[in-house]
């Protein structure tokens, strides 16, 4: 059994990052990542479950939702499944995040939002990159417009370390951890900085009922990459036979282009046997002297 919980998993990165417990792992992760944004020294772990802002709205139910000392609200979400309206379900988080914060009178006072989004596989309809920041900026001069709601998305499938210490600085590091932590053998004594994230991780210092929910949850992981791996095959399968159907209509219309001027190439050698000349079959044929031309 490996010595480090999988932090893909839902029971071990809320464990690890979402916990009171483990409150300075969260900060030094949030601190990476945020690269002085922020300098947060302290947070408070908020109810994960919101309610709607309206009556009849959706529940908001997040990772890990906590403000910092500053009073930012910070949301982390983990997505190892990423459907293709994830960046709208993203934006609708931060937007909960700054309407919850507003009471009738208010003015419209509010503090910063973020939102971190961890990605197992790349975000649809946008170019695959390992870290992708998203703030609101003039269009035009790109001057930040309102520096109150931020976004981070960041993409682990375009994590491709063979090992840890290939990574260029702290924030590939946690990436890398984050992907890896299950196949790490011990701590990287050169980092002594992410030591608490690997005794956070020891599977060995779980408690037993702690070790069957992770272990379901890491079951739970197994069954939605065979599930994610399927969806894939298929995609695969569906675009490999609408090619081959693609390349078939292709096909016939070339066959029916070549066989037409193969037709117009007979025709134009019998006027030119009878003498026309090519203003005279282009007059005849209906077409233009430059296409009688390339024939003749």
């Amino acid at each position: 059994m490996a010595r480090y919980m999988n932090l893909l998993t839902d029971y071990a990165f809320k464990f690890v990052f979402g916990s009171e417990k483990h409150k300075k792992v969260t900060i030094k992760f949030l601190n990476t990542i945020l690269e002085g944004k922020e300098r947060i020294v302290d947070i408070d772990f908020r109810d994960k479950e919101q309610l709607p802002i309206k009556e009849d709205g959706k529940r908001m139910v997040f990772d890990i939702y906590c403000t910092t000392d500053t009073d930012s609200h910070i949301i982390v979400e983990m997505q190892v499944r990423v459907p293709p309206t994830f960046t709208d379900r993203a934006i609708a988080y931060c937007s909960h995040a700054v309407l919850n914060q507003i009471s009738k009178g208010d003015r419209y006072k509010y503090e910063k939002v973020y939102g971190i989004y961890i990605m197992g596989s790349h975000l649809a309809y946008h170019k695959p990159r390992l870290a992708r920041k998203i703030s609101f900026m003039d269009e035009e001069t790109k001057e930040i417009f309102s520096d109150k709601i931020h976004m981070v998305f960041l993409d682990l499938k375009c994590m491709q370390r063979k090992n840890f210490h290939e990574c260029r600085n702290n924030v590939e590091r946690y990436l890398f951890l984050v992907k890896n932590m299950e196949k790490m053998e011990g701590k990287e004594k050169d980092y002594p900085m992410f030591d608490d994230l690997f005794d956070a991780a020891d599977i060995r210092d779980l408690a037993e009922d702690q070790v069957i929910a992770y272990s379901q949850s890491r079951l739970k992981l197994e069954d939605d990459r065979e599930a994610l791996e399927y969806e894939v095959a298929q995609e695969r399968l569906k675009a490999l036979s609408e090619g081959r159907a693609e390349g078939m209509k292709e096909g016939i219309e070339k066959g029916i282009e070549k066989g037409e001027r193969n037709l117009l190439s007979g025709i134009i050698s019998h006027l030119k046997s009878q003498g026309s000349s090519i203003r005279q079959i282009a007059a005849i044929l209906g077409r233009s002297e430059s296409e009688i031309a390339s024939l003749y």
